[in-house]
């Protein structure tokens, strides 16, 4: 595939997105793609400060200011915002855990990769107010967060409770505002969030009588032995076993993975080029698909192997290709990243929202910002240098 026209193409979608208020997640008027979202909108801007582009990166900064400009008094970072300011979504069926970390990951990668401090400054305390309202939603004092149902991105998902990718996203939260405002505590944070994702997500012998569910644990090991990725989520009643790909990712790139390595080879194993948003796909004939065909805002999309259910994003294997390389080098990340443009270019450069996981047919939202970002992302990356953590 033409490399140049490949990176055009998905550089253009991103221009196309833009806004006087920021990045939209998709500048077609469908549902209410056409907002500023807080994690389309830094997923979207950490690929334009990727890729070097004075106006992409200056769209991001008006997208977190859009976003900063309606952090609630408690500390609430917005869902979305639309392009007038006066409709503000802190989440729809429940509220929003992940938006707070991706804003504060957003200013913190905007600071340090422009120099640019005057955000930080600016918002000092929405900074502070974020990171207390974290503190509380832990609600035991024990290093994890508790996240409702439908309370991140994968909100047609049946996850809730202690859900991986929202604690990774802290950690990273923590670790990056600490070190730019040098605030120690936030780093002693950071630090015991990864202590809590080993003892609570390693699902291996010699963890078992760690972290806060010691006997859902003995029972995971017992049923499916021990786990070469972190389970998606657990609550009061067990873990939910699901392979998470964006939560392993992170970890991986942001080096809190006990065993990358395996997880990587897991993921090859058991899917092939690309990974699926979640693993195993729930069928209709699944105790937990009565949870997840009750579970939408708009319209049912999880059929099996569609949307969060085993459907395919360009924006998550954009994250896994960062994780291939940050583990492994840049052989297999060039590899994915070239079957991320050709999921891309379907529909002549179509950039669907995702692809069913069996056939690879599109089956979401046309001209969605992110699948372009996670080409962008990965490719300079890989071409140029970019990372989350130094």
């Amino acid at each position: 595939m033409d490399l140049q026209v490949a990176n055009e193409n998905a550089l253009n979608l991103l221009r196309k997105s833009v806004s006087e208020k920021g990045f939209l997640a998709s500048p077609l008027p469908k549902d209410n793609y056409r907002r500023i979202w807080a994690r389309d909108g830094v997923i979207t801007g950490m690929a334009a400060l990727a890729s070097r582009e004075e106006d992409l990166i200056h769209a991001f900064k008006n997208t977190l200011v859009t976003l900063g400009q309606h952090i609630s008094l408690f500390g609430n970072v917005p869902s979305n915002v639309d392009t007038k300011g006066q409709q503000i979504s802190y989440g729809g069926l429940a509220g929003r855990a992940d938006t707070g970390s991706w804003w504060l990951i957003g200013l913190c990668l905007y600071v340090r990769y422009t120099g640019d401090k005057t955000l930080m400054y600016h918002y000092e305390k929405e900074i502070n107010q974020i990171h207390t309202l974290y503190q509380a939603w832990e609600y035991n004092n024990k290093d994890l967060i508790y996240v409702p149902l439908a309370g991140d991105w994968a909100d047609e998902y049946i996850l809730h409770g202690y859900v991986l990718y929202d604690q990774v996203l802290r950690y990273a939260a923590l670790k990056l505002s600490g070190k730019l405002m040098a605030c120690q505590e936030w780093m002693y944070k950071a630090e015991n969030i990864k202590i809590a994702l080993y003892e609570n997500y390693y699902i291996q012998n010699n963890y078992i009588s760690m972290g806060i569910h010691p006997i859902a644990k003995e029972r995971l090991l017992e049923k499916v032995g021990q786990l070469d990725y972190l389970p998606a989520s657990f609550h009061p009643a067990g873990y939910q076993n699901y392979f998470d790909a964006l939560g392993n990712a992170l970890a991986i790139i942001l080096n809190l993975h006990p065993v990358a390595g395996a997880c990587l080879d897991h993921a090859y194993a058991h899917f092939g080029k690309y990974v699926p948003a979640f693993s195993p796909v729930i069928e209709e004939n699944d105790s937990d698909f009565n949870l997840l065909n009750q579970n939408f805002r708009f319209e049912f999309r999880n059929r099996p192997h569609e949307f969060h259910n085993g459907g395919v994003w360009p924006m998550i294997n954009g994250f896994w290709g960062m994780a291939l390389y940050s583990a492994k080098g840049k052989k297999d990340a060039e590899v994915l990243l070239d079957a991320i443009k050709g999921l891309n270019s379907k529909g002549n450069w179509e950039f669907n929202e995702c692809f069913h996981g069996k056939t690879l047919e599109p089956c979401g939202v046309p001209m969605c910002t992110w699948s372009a970002a996670g080409q962008v992302l990965l490719e300079n990356t890989l071409n140029k240098g970019f990372y989350l953590l130094d």
